[in-house]
Order: structure tokens, then sequence, then C-alpha cells
């Protein structure tokens, strides 16, 4: 995508077009308030941008519409946007229009077709911005951005103010949330994070939700307080009173445990228990339930006891610390065999009497500082007693609700078959535990099988995707393919005769700047002195950038837009009678040039737009300058102005 022209509207039907050729060094000269850094606020806006920076005079007091022609690869694009109404800071209705022989049309044809969001979406798929998300961890978790072309442009300008500026490299850095959004997106640009990005985070997404769940309802399945457990504990018992289990207690294998009572209760052989045996072993059960009501109360009253040793010990820990800071003051004293006892410490006179309180005073400070060690080293053997005791209890708990439930079966068995004999009485519970024990079959062997299988495809999936979207390997990526542009950058330095050119210059993509490898460190561009070294480094940084995005067909607008490269050589303050001035032209020159060249090297895939007041002498240079704008001739035509009066 390249700038064919920038068109303003008044409200009367005047047209005033400013056209540039693709392919080439353009550059925009004349004196200062003709309009030339207006250009990029006006590209920017005819990009998509939300925030209109038209500055306050002739522009927007004539212009009714804002317009830009666009060659794209088989087509031309016309974007127009009214100028927001008053007291409105932007507006959202946008008039798109696509064909290979556009030419600015008419003000009467002027209408709004669609919106800027879905501006910047329709021009970013033409230069091949695809779906893409990108990622950055963040503390609670990574937060997420999608590339489209608002965030291509901000790596094709540097304005006035931002060409010198030592402290941010990119357009609108010191926006911090622009700054999140360019370390977000620039390893998409680059090529390091590829575009389907976005389908493979909602696969992840998708794959963690269902490892979180499968893993909750596996950890449920073995909860020993599960329903299904507590059921299994209870049938066991139930079984055992019967005589058709000899262990009173169930295996912790739950599939064996399921087993075994099936074989039980479908065994023809087990003999039929006698009536005190039976009786017993109600007894054993209701026995068990009294200890383990007497276990639970014993835990109980351990766990309060716990839990006022540590309130004690924290309330005993939080006085101490007042002494003992007090007392740590001696620290500032010199030590017993060092001092005089009988001379002051504070003033050095001679004391009447030794003062005998320093080594005692010593001695408390070592004692508290001792047992206030001992607290805090006994603090975690406390928590984990107190864990101890709250996994035993949950364990204890749910044997006390398997032995209670059973003795409620057996005697619902009573109540229901009691008049029954005693080898009847038994089929008719081995019926009901049958019944039983094909449910928890179910949901516990054959169930708790597919949720270990869930579990582990899920956790397969989520572990593959991780690997595929590895922040560290796109972290490495990224600074492979930043190689070729650290390497234009520093060949291009020692060509400008720019400072620290031999110090390993590299663009940094977490800190958004250039940077310099010292025997002591990288050192940021701030750190460097010199404007001509700041608007050097900013210049080489987008052209390497813009130079890798030609190469390796990357989805940014093929243009770059330089407001002012040249103010540092030649400031308002600058004049005919300076030493430097002729040191400084030749220094101006020579970027210029270089810039020309690369533009020439990349023909037609490159287009570079600066604005600026110098104009040089030189054929390539002349050849160059599309607008001379001087005395009258302005961006806004002087005949819309006059109307105004």
């Amino acid at each position: 995508m390249q700038l064919l022209a920038l068109i303003l509207y008044n409200a009367d039907g005047g047209r005033r077009v400013v056209p540039f050729r693709p392919g080439a060094l353009n550059i925009v000269t004349g004196q200062s308030a003709t309009g030339k850094s207006t250009l990029l606020d006006i590209f920017e806006y005819c990009t998509g941008r939300n925030t209109v920076t038209f500055p306050i005079g002739p522009m927007t007091d004539t212009v009714s519409w804002y317009a830009a022609l666009f060659q794209l690869d088989t087509t031309r694009a016309f974007v127009a946007r009214p100028a927001p109404g008053p007291g409105k800071k932007t507006t959202e209705r946008v008039m798109l229009r696509f064909g290979p022989d556009l030419e600015p049309p008419p003000h009467t044809a002027l209408a709004a077709n669609t919106d800027r969001r879905a501006l910047r979406q329709r021009l970013g798929r033409f230069i091949g911005i695809k779906e893409n998300h990108s990622t950055t961890p963040g503390g609670r978790g990574s937060t997420f951005t999608d590339a489209h072309l608002g965030h291509a442009t901000l790596l094709c300008l540097q304005g006035q103010s931002e060409i010198a500026d030592k402290n941010h490299l990119f357009h609108r850095q010191s926006d911090r949330y622009v700054a999140a959004a360019l370390k977000q997106t620039l390893p998409y640009f680059i090529g390091a994070s590829p575009h389907d990005q976005a389908r493979k985070h909602a696969q992840l997404n998708a794959a963690r939700s269902r490892l979180k769940q499968a893993e909750t309802d596996f950890h449920r399945a073995q909860d020993p307080n599960d329903t299904n457990h507590i059921t299994l504990a209870t049938l066991w018992h139930e079984a055992h009173a019967l005589n058709l289990v000899q262990e009173p207690a169930p295996p912790d294998d739950h599939v064996q445990a399921i087993q075994v009572l099936q074989d039980a209760v479908l065994s023809p052989t087990i003999g039929l228990p006698r009536a005190h045996e039976e009786d017993q072993r109600r007894l054993d059960l209701e026995r068990t339930c009294a200890v383990l009501r007497e276990q639970l109360r014993a835990l109980a009253a351990d766990r309060r006891l716990l839990l006022a040793e540590t309130a004690a010990a924290d309330d005993y820990a939080e006085s101490a610390h007042i002494p003992r800071g007090r007392l740590a003051s001696l620290d500032l004293i010199p030590a017993p065999q060092d001092h005089d006892a009988g001379t002051c410490v504070l003033c050095g006179s001679v004391l009447s009497e030794p003062d005998p309180t320093i080594t005692t005073l010593r001695n408390s400070l070592e004692g508290l500082q001792q047992q206030l060690n001992g607290i805090d080293a006994i603090r975690p053997a406390r928590r984990a007693a107190l864990e101890a005791l709250h996994q035993q209890t949950t364990r204890l708990r749910s044997q006390l609700h398997a032995t209670q439930h059973a003795l409620q079966a057996l005697a619902q068995t009573d109540q229901s078959s009691g008049h029954l004999p005693l080898a009847d009485r038994i089929s008719f519970a081995r019926g009901r535990i049958h019944g039983t024990l094909t449910t928890l079959q179910r949901t516990m062997g054959a169930g708790l099988e597919r949720l270990s299988q869930a579990r582990d495809t899920a956790r397969s999936a989520v572990e593959a995707l991780e690997a595929e979207l590895d922040p560290d390997t796109a972290g490495e990526q990224l600074l492979d393919r930043l190689v070729p542009v650290n390497q234009d950058i520093t060949l291009w330095a020692h060509q400008l005769r720019l400072e620290h050119a031999h110090q390993g210059v590299h663009l940094n993509p977490n800190r958004l700047t250039i940077e310099f490898a010292t025997h002591t460190g990288s050192l940021p561009l701030s750190r460097l002195g010199s404007g001509r070294n700041w608007v050097g480094y900013h210049i080489l940084a987008h052209l390497a950038l813009h130079r890798y995005f030609v190469r390796q067909r990357r989805p940014v607008p093929r243009i770059l837009f330089l407001d002012q490269p040249s103010q540092v050589w030649f400031p308002p303050t600058a004049h005919d009678g300076d030493d430097h001035i002729e040191e400084d032209s030749l220094a101006a020159e020579r970027l210029f040039k270089l810039i020309h060249e690369v533009v020439e090297e990349l023909a037609p895939d490159l287009q570079v737009v600066i604005c600026d007041h110098v104009d040089f002498p030189a054929p390539w240079f002349q050849e160059a300058v599309v607008h001379r704008w001087r005395h009258s001739e302005k961006l806004v035509p002087a005949r819309w102005v006059s109307r105004l009066g």
C-alpha cells in the first residue's frame, strides 16, 4: 500500500489534491507554517486513527472532508472521512471505495458507507494482515491484541517531535497503551509470530478449560468424601455384617473392592451367619462408630490446641518485636571488648561509676532474637500439623459416615424383610447390594478410567499448544529475525558517522529503543548525546525495518513518513555566520542521500515522504521534490481562507 494523493474538500465544493509518486522518494519542502507537517496527520486520520490531531487554524476552519488515494497491489482504494462536527473530537463515518482506475471524486460524490474499524479491517486484508492474536505475559495472566492496520501505520510515521526524541523510537510510543500494543504486535509484523495464533490461542484456551474440568471431575471421583466412596464403604460394612465378606474394612483400591463385593453377592457358596454372629457384627459397627466419634473429638481438641498455640505465639512475637526493636540500637554501640565501660558511649566523657548494663542488655537482645527465631522456625511445622489433622479428620469422617449408613441400611433391611427367614433376608440384601454395585461400577470403575483418559488427553493438547506458543521460543525467533535489521542499522551508522556505531548497535523489541553493547552492559539511545545521533538512529531503525518488511513481504504499508529530519542540523537559531553550517549541511545531505539510495534499491516497493524546509541543489534531491511550498503556496489554498474573511 502506497500513497497516490491526499485530498482536502471544503464545503463550497472546492478540492485540493496533493499528489505523490509511488515507489520513490517524495520531498515536500518549503517554509514553516505551510502545512507540511499536517500531511502526516491527514494520512493517519485516513488510515483510521480515532483522535483528530490537526492544528487549529485555516484547515480546520475550511476543510469539510479529508481523503487519501492509495495504490494497492492490483487496485486502488479511495478513503474519505468528514471533519468532526463542532465540539466533537472525531467521527466514525468513513467513505471507502475500491477500483483499478479510481481518481479523487468531486465533493458531491462523497458519502460515508462504512466505519473506521471496518476501514482498517478491509485495508488490512488487502495488504496481507491476516487473522492474528499476539500475546504478552502479565502478572495475572496474559493480555491479547489483534494486530491491525492502525498498529502497522505506527511503524510508518515519524512526526516532527518524535524523530529527534531520545526516549521514544516509534510513533506515539509515549502513550503507554500504544507502547504496549507495539510490543505485542511487532513480533507479528516481523514474522516471528505466525498469523494463525488466533486459532491456536483459542484452541489453547479451550484445551485448558477441558483440562481444568477433567481434573476437577477426576479428583472429585477420587475424593473419599464423595458419595460414591461412602456408598461403597457402606455396602462393604453391610456385606461384612451379613457374612458376605470376611474383612471388616474395604481395600483402598475401590475397583478391587467393587470386584470383591460383586463376587461375594453372586457366589452361592457363602454360609449363612449365625444369629449371634450377625448381632455381634452389628455391635462391632456400633462400636466402630463410637470409636470414630471419639477419635474425631480428640482430633478437634488437638486442632483447637494448635490454633491456640499459634495465636499465642503470634501475639508473643508481635509483643517481643517491640523491645527487640528498641534493643537493636545496641548494634550502634561498640562490642564490650572494644569499649571502656567507664567511658560514655555517646559523648566519650569519663563516668563516675562504670555502666554495668551493656552486657546485660546485649544478652537480653540475643535471648529475644533466639526466641523470635524459634517461633519463626516452628511455624511451618504447625502448618504441616494442621494440614495432617485436616486430612486425618476427613478420612475418619468418611469412615464414620459409611459405618452409620451401613447400620441404617441393615435397619431398613430388617424393617422391609424382617418377617422373612434369614436366608431370604440375605438374598434380599444381596440383590440390593448387586443393583447398587452395578451403578457404582459404571460411575466409579469405567467412569474413573474415562475421566482419567479425558484428563490425559486434555493435558497432552495443552502441552502441545503451549510448546507451539512458547513465549521464549517466540522471543528467540524475534531476535533472530532482527539480525539483518541490526546489521543494516550498524552499517548505515558507520556511513553517517554516528557515534557508537562500532558498539553492537541493535534494536531492542522489548524496550522499543536502540541499544549499544558496551563493556558495562547495553545502553539505550537516551544515554547518547547530540540530536544528530537521535535523528540518525531513528531514521536508520525505520529504514532497516522497512527494508526487512519489503524483502520478507510482511503486511506493513510500503510507506515511510518523515517530518523535519534536518531540524537538528538547521535549528531556528542557526544563521549563515555559524562556523559549522557547512559541516552540518553535509551531514544532513548524507542522511537524505542514504534515504534516496535505499528507496532506489527497493524500488518500486518502498515510498518515502519527507516533509522539511531544506532544499539541497543536488540533482537527485531536486528530482525527488514533489512540492515546494513557499510564499503563497500552502497546503490550504489561500482563496479558501480569504472567503472566511
